[in-house]
């Protein structure tokens, strides 16, 4: 039993830097708010991180990979529990709801770090890219079209352009001028992609 606690608590240690690294980067970036922050949070020793990871690049892909598992999970949960034939509008307009433009910390993390991702190295990208495949994969089963490429390519434009009205929207200083982009950006979007679900 002494040989599995340390395990134990091991793993449990990662789980809570992931967390907090995820939510962490997706509220202020990991180039102003890197290791020493999040471990400091954690009451953690800058030098114990590296029991947990290789390089601050390990950890932004494992925390970025962690972040959109979360919010394929939330937004299945929220098909889930749509009315039925509203699956894709309802995960639309939650999506681009105020409350999630308000929450980077717990939201869309190509939403909250597009450029910071574009800026990573190649190797960096490609687990990330990974995650955003797993991510739209999970979304499918709500998209329409007749082929799975077809669906691919559908939910790429989708979540893509709603993660960029998210930037766009959280750039404006005026909170109506905010509101009405989100509003506009649900009809179009609704329109475009659920129009034909069951009425």
């Amino acid at each position: 039993m002494s040989m599995r606690y340390p395990a134990k608590q091991k793993a449990e240690t990662h789980e809570k830097i992931l967390a907090v690294a995820a939510r962490s980067f997706r509220e202020h970036g990991s180039e102003t708010n890197g290791i020493g922050q999040v471990m400091k949070e954690l009451g953690l020793t800058k030098g114990g991180f590296y029991r947990h990871f290789q390089s601050k690049g390990d950890l932004y892909a494992a925390a970025i990979a962690r972040a959109f598992e979360d919010l394929g999970k939330g937004l299945v949960a929220v098909a889930d529990a749509a009315p039925k034939g509203k699956e894709l509008r309802t995960v639309i307009e939650h999506y681009l709801s105020a409350e999630h433009l308000n929450a980077p910390g717990a939201g869309c993390p190509l939403a909250a770090l597009a450029p910071e991702i574009a800026r990573q190295s190649l190797k960096i990208r490609k687990r990330i890219n990974q995650s955003m495949l797993g991510y739209g994969e999970r979304m499918l089963p709500y998209i329409p079209g007749r082929t799975a490429e077809e669906k691919r390519a559908r939910v790429f434009i989708l979540f893509s352009g709603m993660a960029g009205v998210l930037v766009a929207a959280r750039a404006l200083a005026d909170p109506h001028g905010r509101e009405r982009m989100l509003a506009a950006a649900r009809s179009f979007y609704v329109e475009t992609f659920a129009s034909d679900e069951a009425s």
